[in-house]
């Protein structure tokens, strides 16, 4: 019989801090381009340098960071661009996992995948009329990693679940407008009735036109993430 090895304390002291500090990240507490100060970051999280200096590593390999030698690790920049392609990236990935949850998935396994978005729609007011926008961007994230965990293809969930670390900042404030927030709701309907139907076509444009996002609106979507960086919005959490 195998036991599994218990983790030490100093493993689970790195996951922590590694934790805290992405959550960190996915905010920009850290401002876009600025080096990041490894003392000063683990007096404020009552930890040694070297835990930081691991997180700060793993967080580097998953974009979070950049490294440069012999000066230390940056927050990663932000511009219209690289916001562009990481929902083209997105999107790609949802139109495969889409495709094979189709091809590979109970009628069960759909039907309660369906019912996490008609669950928060039945629960909220009109689209445009909703304050709390986050609770869609949560229930936008949770719906389209069930369709990807359904499509049997964990390499395809692991990235999904990765990338959505990385917009979820660009994610919450693409949904704060109404007239976007009321799109994102008949598109879910929409591809809802595609994955019942299996119609891997259908699911496809649906899923391009959700989660495609313009130039203009990459620019859009940037300016305001770094007004709130910089000029202190308040930000919904």
């Amino acid at each position: 019989m195998i036991v599994p090895k218990k983790k030490s304390r100093s493993a689970d002291s790195v996951e922590k801090v590694y934790e805290k500090v992405k959550l960190l990240a996915i905010d920009y507490h850290f401002r876009p381009g600025e080096r990041v100060n490894e003392v000063e970051l683990a007096g404020q999280l009552g930890v040694s340098r070297t835990p930081v200096r691991e997180a700060l590593n793993r967080l580097s390999k998953d974009g979070f960071m950049s490294f440069v030698p012999n000066r230390g690790f940056y927050a990663r920049d932000i511009t219209p661009e690289g916001v562009r392609e990481l929902y083209e990236v997105r999107m790609v990935i949802e139109q495969a996992t889409f495709r094979f949850a189709c091809q590979r998935a109970t009628d069960e396994e759909i039907a309660v995948t369906a019912a996490i978005w008609e669950d928060v729609s039945e629960k909220q007011p009109e689209a445009s009329e909703i304050t709390d926008w986050t609770e869609i961007a949560k229930a936008d994230e949770h719906f389209h990693m069930e369709i990807a965990r359904i499509s049997r293809n964990s390499r395809l969930y692991e990235m999904l679940d990765s990338l959505n670390s990385l917009i979820r900042f660009f994610r919450r404030i693409d949904l704060e407008t109404p007239a976007r927030r009321i799109n994102a709701y008949e598109e879910h309907v929409g591809i809802i009735a595609a994955l019942r139907h299996r119609d891997i076509e259908k699911g496809a444009q649906l899923i391009e036109r959700h989660v495609s996002l313009s130039s203009e609106n990459a620019v859009e979507v940037t300016k305001e993430g770094l007004a709130r960086i910089y000029f202190g919005k308040k930000q919904a959490l």
